[in-house]
C-alpha cells in the first residue's frame, strides 16, 4: 500500500472518530448515560530539551492542551459497548513548524453470551509527534515524528466453573513511523493468536498458562526483510499474601529467528493509599511489558508498541502510584533496560524516568509539577546517543463526573463478566495509566 495512500487513511479515519463522537454528544444532550468526558482537560506548559528531531537535539518551551476525553457508552444486561477520543495540542516557542495534533481513540465491545461464554473486541488508534513521550511500554526511544499505530483484538472466554476459564484471543496491529531515517524498518503488520487457562488455585494463588503464534509481515521488504513467525510460551503465578501484598512470577520461551527463554518477578506492596511496584523482567518485544500496578496476570500477554518483533528486553522497573494524602496523588515510574547489542557487540541500554505530582484544590481543580528524563547510551537506528529532559507544570480541569463515577445510576444491566480494555497505550500512566 503506497504511503501517501495510508496516510490518506489514517486522515478519513481520525475524521469519521470525530463524526462518531459529535453525534455521540448529539445524544448524550437528550440521554445522560451516553455520553461522558472521562478525564479532565489538561493545561501545561514547561521545558523539553535534547529531543531529536532529524538529526539533531532541540531545546524548546513547550505548550500542551490535552483532553478532555469524550466517551460515548450504552449497556444492556448482555453488552457494553463504548467508544473515546482524547486529542492533544503541542505548541512550541521557538519553532512553531513542531506544532502538532496528536490523537488516541479506543473501541471497546463486551457481549455476554451465556453463564459460560462471552467475547470482547476492541480497537487502539494512537497517532503521535512524540512516540518517546507516548509510548509507554516501548523501550527504543525515537526521535520526533509522526507514529501511528492501530491495534485491534477479539477475545472468546469459556468460564469451565467458578475457578478456570479458557481464552481464544486474536491480536492485530498495523505500525507505521514515518521517519525518512528509518527508511520504513519498523512498518509492519503484526498478527498474533494466543490460547490462555486461567485457574484459581485458592484465594491467594492463581495460575496462568499462554501459548501465542506470531507473524510478522513488514511493509518494506527491502529495508526490513522477509516476513518471520515468533513462538511464545508463557507460564504464570499471582501469589495474594494478602490484599495489600501481590507476588507474580512468570517464565516461558521464545522460538523465532533467535530463540530465548523471558520470565519476570515483580512485587507489589500498597503502603497507605500509594502502590508501589518493583521487579525484572526478560521479555520479547511485541507481547509482555512490565504490567502496570493492580494490574492483570504476570504471565497474560499483551501488545507492545514501536518494537521490532524479535527483540529481547530485560528490564528493571519501580512504579509508584496513588493517593499520598486526600489531595497529594503520585505517579512515578523508572525503567532501565537492556536491549540486545549493536553490529560492534556494545550493549544498548535504556533509562526512562517519568514523575508527576498533583495537587487537589478542589473537586473540579488540580494542580501538578512532572519531570521526565529519557536516556539511550546507543540508538539502534541512529548514530547517536539520546538524553532528553521534561519539566512541566499545569493544571487539570474536571469539566464533568467521568463515567466510572456516574454511570452506575443509568445502567440498565449487570456489566459482563470478563471484560477487557484494549491493550494501551497507558498512558499506563495511561496505559499505562488507564490499566491503573
Amino acid at each position: 500500500m503506497p504511503l501517501k495512500t495510508r496516510r490518506a487513511g489514517y486522515r478519513l479515519l481520525s475524521r469519521l472518530a470525530l463524526i462518531v463522537l459529535a453525534a455521540g454528544a448529539v445524544r448524550g444532550q437528550t440521554h445522560p448515560d451516553g455520553f461522558f468526558l472521562n478525564t479532565p482537560l489538561d493545561l501545561s506548559s514547561g521545558y523539553d530539551s535534547g529531543f531529536i528531531v532529524g538529526s539533531r537535539a532541540v531545546d524548546d518551551n513547550v505548550t500542551l492542551i490535552a483532553g478532555p476525553t469524550a466517551a460515548w457508552l450504552t449497556s444492556t444486561h448482555r453488552t457494553d459497548f463504548s467508544l473515546d477520543y482524547q486529542p492533544e495540542i503541542e505548541l512550541f516557542a521557538e519553532h512553531p513548524g513542531f506544532d502538532a495534533w496528536n490523537h488516541v481513540a479506543n473501541l471497546r465491545l463486551s457481549y455476554r453470551i451465556n453463564s459460560r461464554w462471552s467475547m470482547h473486541a476492541g480497537d487502539h488508534f494512537l497517532s503521535t509527534m512524540d512516540p518517546t513521550r507516548k509510548l509507554e511500554n516501548s523501550l527504543v526511544l525515537l526521535p520526533r515524528g509522526r507514529f501511528n499505530q492501530n491495534t485491534l483484538f477479539a477475545d472468546l472466554v469459556y468460564r469451565v466453573n467458578g475457578t478456570t476459564k479458557v481464552t481464544f484471543r486474536a491480536d492485530n496491529a498495523l505500525t507505521i513511523i514515518s521517519l525518512p531515517q528509518l527508511l520504513g524498518r519498523l512498518d509492519n503488520v503484526t498478527t498474533a493468536g494466543t490460547v490462555t487457562v486461567d485457574r484459581i488455585v485458592s484465594s491467594r494463588h492463581q495460575l496462568t498458562g499462554s501459548y501465542s503464534f506470531l507473524h510478522v509481515t513488514p511493509l518494506s521488504p527491502a529495508t526490513s526483510g522477509s516476513g518471520s513467525n515468533v513462538d511464545l510460551l508463557i507460564l504464570g503465578y499471582t501469589f495474594t499474601v494478602n490484599p495489600e501484598l501481590l507476588i507474580r512470577l512468570s517464565g516461558g520461551y521464545v522460538a523465532g529467528a533467535e530463540s530465548a527463554f523471558n520470565g519476570s518477578a515483580a512485587i507489589e506492596k500498597k503502603l497507605g493509599g500509594v502502590w508501589v511496584a518493583g521487579g525484572y523482567q526478560r521479555y520479547l518485544g511485541f507481547f509482555g511489558g512490565f504490567t502496570p500496578v493492580g494490574g492483570v496476570a504476570v504471565g497474560t500477554p499483551s501488545f507492545a508498541s514501536g518494537v521490532t518483533p524479535n527483540s529481547v528486553y530485560q528490564v528493571f522497573s519501580l512504579r509508584a502510584f496513588g493517593q499520598v494524602t486526600r489531595r497529594i496523588g503520585l505517579a512515578a515510574e523508572l525503567q532501565k533496560a537492556l536491549s540486545g547489542v549493536d553490529a560492534s557487540g556494545q550493549g544498548i541500554k535504556s533509562l526512562i524516568v517519568q514523575s508527576k505530582v498533583d495537587y487537589k484544590v478542589n473537586g473540579r481543580l488540580a494542580l501538578f509539577a512532572q519531570v521526565d528524563h529519557y536516556a539511550q547510551n546507543i540508538n539502534p537506528f541512529f548514530d547517536q546517543a539520546l538524553s532528553r529532559n521534561r519539566y512541566f507544570g499545569g493544571v487539570d480541569i474536571t469539566l464533568r463526573r467521568p463515567q466510572e463515577a456516574d454511570r452506575g445510576g443509568y445502567r440498565h444491566g449487570k456489566a459482563p463478566q470478563d471484560s477487557q480494555p484494549v491493550p494501551p497505550p497507558p498512558d499506563a500512566t495511561t496505559d499505562a495509566t488507564e490499566e491503573k
